[in-house]
Order: C-alpha cells, then sequence, then structure tokens
C-alpha cells in the first residue's frame, strides 16, 4: 500500500519517449507527475530530428510506417488533441515490390480483403498465389492453437515454401513488422501482428506520417501535460533510483510514490536500485538488438514513383515512402533498410548511392540527388526472437519502480504501438496499487496488455 493514502500518488515518469508519454497521460489526471527527460526533445527513439534538416521538409529520426491497428497509438492521439486525419494518410494495404509480387487488399469484409486481393495479385503464378494463401491458413490455425514458438525461417522451410515467396512476401513483411532476420524471427510474434493487423480488414490500413513525429506526439503531449498540472524536467539525467525505508522512491534527490522507469533497456539497468537482484541486470544486458537505417533523399524533380510504398526483394532498400503521396514536396523520398546490419557497414555517401541506385531502376531518368540525410539507429529495437523470456520484474514492482517500453510487450514486436500500450500499462499497474489494499497481483500486467490490445 502507498503512504498518504488520501491524497493523489505522487510519481515520477523517468523518459519522455512514447512509452513515458502514454504513462505520464494516462497518469496525469489521478496523480500528481513529474516527468523526467534526460535529452533537449521528446519523442524517444521517435522523434523529430534535430539538427540542420538540409532543405528538407521534416526528418523523423527514422521512418516510421504504422497500421490501422496501432489502436493504442490512435487512441493516445484523440486524448491529447491530435486528429488522425491531420496526422496520418491512410491507405488501403498495397504490397508493390519493383522486381516482384504486387496486390492491393480488395475492398471486402475480412478475410476476404486479403483473398481476393491476393489472388488478383500480379508477378506471381496461381500456384505460388495459393500456397501463400494455405501458409497464411495454417498461421491462422496456429494462431489459434497456441502452439510453441519457432523461428519464422524453420517454419517455411518445414513448409516447402518455395525461396520466391521468401523473397518476395515473407522477408520482407519479417524484416518491416519485426526487424529480426527470418531465422530469429518469432513465428508467434509474427502470427500476433498478422492477426491483429493484416488479417483484418481497418487494421491492415497503412497509417503513413505526412508530418514530424513531434507534432504527432511528443508536442502536443507535453502541452497536455503541462496544461493538466504535470512538472515537466527535460534536459535532467536522473541518477541510479533509491528505495525508501517507507516505501517510496527516491528520484533526483525526491520522494516518489512510485516510479514509471520509460528509458531504453540499455539506460534502464543503470538507473535501478543498487541491491537489484542479479538475474534482472542478466537479463538487460541479454537484450539483443537489430539496427535500421533510414535515407533520406532530395531531388531537383519530382520522383514518379508507382506506389505509396514501394519496394524491393532484391536491394538495399526494403521500402521507398513517397513523400509526394502524402501531400509534402514529391522531390523527396524516404528509404527504410531495416536489419541494416545485414547490408555492412557504410559512410552515408554510400548509403545514399546505394540508396540512389535503389531508385534509379524504377525512375532511370531522375538525375543524381540534391541532398541527403543518413540515419542509423544501431539499437532501433530489440530482436523480435523465438521463444523470448521477458524480464522477470516483480522485485522492481514490489518496490513501486515499473519498467515499461516497446521491448516489454508480451505479444508485439518493438513497435511504437507496443510502446504506448507499456506505458498505459505500468501506469494501470501504479493506479491500481494505489486504489489496492496492498496485495500485488504478480500478472495484473500481462492482463492489461492482453486486456488492451482486444484479445
Amino acid at each position: 500500500m502507498f503512504p498518504n493514502q488520501q491524497s493523489k500518488p505522487k510519481i515520477a515518469v523517468i523518459g519522455a519517449g512514447w512509452a513515458g508519454l502514454s504513462a505520464a497521460v494516462k497518469l496525469v489526471q489521478r496523480a500528481d507527475v513529474t516527468l523526467f527527460e534526460a535529452g533537449k526533445l521528446a519523442g524517444g527513439r521517435a522523434r523529430s530530428f534535430g539538427g540542420d534538416k538540409g532543405g528538407f521538409s521534416f526528418l523523423d529520426n527514422g521512418q516510421h510506417i504504422m497500421i490501422g491497428a496501432y489502436h493504442g497509438v490512435l487512441a493516445l492521439m484523440k486524448q491529447i488533441g491530435v486528429r488522425e486525419q491531420d496526422a496520418f494518410v491512410r491507405l488501403p494495404m498495397q504490397w508493390y515490390l519493383h522486381d516482384g509480387l504486387r496486390f492491393q487488399t480488395a475492398a471486402l469484409p475480412a478475410p476476404w480483403h486479403i483473398l481476393f486481393g491476393l489472388l488478383r495479385g500480379k508477378n506471381l503464378s496461381f500456384a505460388h498465389k495459393v500456397k501463400l494463401l494455405r501458409d497464411m491458413r495454417a498461421l491462422q490455425d496456429r494462431h489459434r492453437s497456441s502452439l510453441p514458438d519457432t523461428g519464422v525461417g524453420a517454419w517455411l522451410n518445414q513448409r516447402n515454401t518455395p525461396r520466391k515467396l521468401i523473397a518476395q512476401f515473407w522477408q520482407p513483411l519479417v524484416w518491416g513488422a519485426l526487424n529480426t532476420p527470418l531465422d530469429k524471427a518469432s513465428l508467434n510474434i509474427l502470427c500476433n501482428v498478422l492477426s491483429d493487423g493484416v488479417w483484418d480488414k481497418a487494421g491492415s490500413d497503412y497509417l503513413l506520417p505526412k508530418t514530424d513525429l513531434g507534432n504527432i506526439i511528443a508536442e502536443p503531449a507535453l502541452a497536455f501535460l503541462r496544461g493538466h498540472g504535470a512538472h515537466i524536467q527535460m534536459e535532467t539525467r536522473v541518477p541510479r533510483l533509491t528505495t525508501l525505508p517507507g516505501g517510496q522512491v527516491l528520484v533526483d534527490g525526491e520522494a516518489f510514490d512510485a516510479a514509471v522507469l520509460a528509458v531504453a533497456p540499455y539506460h534502464a539497468a543503470a538507473l535501478m536500485p543498487s541491491e537489484t537482484p542479479d538475474y534482472i541486470q542478466t537479463a538487460y544486458q541479454n537484450i539483443e538488438y537489430c539496427p535500421i537505417t533510414t535515407v533520406y533523399l532530395r531531388y531537383n524533380e519530382p520522383l514518379k514513383l508507382p506506389a505509396a510504398m514501394t519496394g524491393f526483394a532484391q536491394g538495399t532498400a526494403q521500402w521507398l515512402v513517397s513523400r509526394g503521396v502524402l501531400g509534402l514536396p514529391p522531390q523527396e523520398v524516404a528509404a527504410v533498410v531495416s536489419v541494416s546490419d545485414h547490408v555492412g557497414a557504410a559512410k552515408a555517401d554510400e548509403w545514399a548511392a546505394k540508396i540512389h541506385a535503389d531508385i534509379k531502376r524504377v525512375c532511370p531518368d531522375i538525375g543524381e540527388p540534391a541532398a541527403y540525410r543518413v540515419i542509423t539507429e544501431k539499437r532501433a529495437t530489440v530482436a523480435a526472437t523465438a521463444s523470448r523470456r521477458l524480464p522477470d520484474l516483480a522485485w522492481l514492482h514490489h518496490r513501486k519502480i515499473y519498467p515499461c517500453g516497446d521491448y516489454l510487450h508480451p505479444r508485439y514486436p518493438a513497435t511504437l504501438e507496443a510502446a504506448v500500450q507499456s506505458g498505459a500499462a505500468a501506469a494501470d499497474l501504479c493506479l491500481h496499487e494505489w486504489a489496492d489494499s496492498g496485495r500485488f497481483d504478480d500478472g495484473f500486467s500481462d492482463r492489461l496488455f492482453f486486456r488492451r490490445a482486444n484479445i
């Protein structure tokens, strides 16, 4: 039980990424919230680029692609006063590979939107289309059966999936959705993504940002928090947390009833109390990461890409995002390279040259780029590996410290939706513990995740 049960709890949220902002927004109307952020800008790894934009309309710290199944993100936006139509262009799911499979979901109820979309697809034989649909049906059956996890690559090999289907559908899907190599990627996590996204009609829509991520979440969330009395401390690097004898947590020299630890896992371990058990520290040290490289290019003339997202089965870029389709300058394009360490280390000019070569395949008459920016996040996401084990956080929960972040979601890969859901779940834990008679429910966190995901 928290001290001072008659007053609102005093809660520290450490980290102003999407998880921390989600937690703070959930808490602020029922608690006295102080938000600590070490950087100058909020948003964490999904933030606006703070440096010289080089003439681009805007630059984010990576090109993020969201889908209609991001119910947590959309709910957070609504709460902080951001309209979907001001933030995103919503498009039906379209799979367009310049060198391969092309299809678009049909205007039919699920699952017919996928079935007819694939059957009408181009650059794939009828036999391969049938095989792809059978594999997807097998995944649906597997999902309902709750079978033990395995690697996506191993499962595809067991089903004798042709290399062409792996190259033109499964590998781009896994790289884009899980940012994890095919052989390591969790089949069960992929099933969760497909179940909540692709296999659902509205959930499969693309939500492509037409403004920077700061305008979509970070700045409106900070304004919302300030308007509701939260204390915002930017550029404040919090030292290691200390648990106090009365059950409170010492954060930056101030006692709080609870602390939400919403920083990246490689920072979280250093902030945990010195007496934190070794098994928790070891779990954090063993977390595996995968990089993402985003290359922004600007030309002197408009690019006429065939789709809002044009992909390659064989290329450096997995996806080119056309900014002209988003109502932005048509001379600009963003290229996404998931698990970018498979390309090998490259300097910025080498990355730009590789992506320009891909663009020339689609737009052979385009001139040399007038400008480029290359942003590589070496630890962009935690790897969504098969049979992954989440850290056991019960010891921290008992001491009113609640870690959250995309890497802690029990069902999803490390996405913005996972971050928002995780932050809200951590806030729920704080409020539940405050209102409860003192009983601690170890399984409460997972149930909140499942409930918020509508499972």
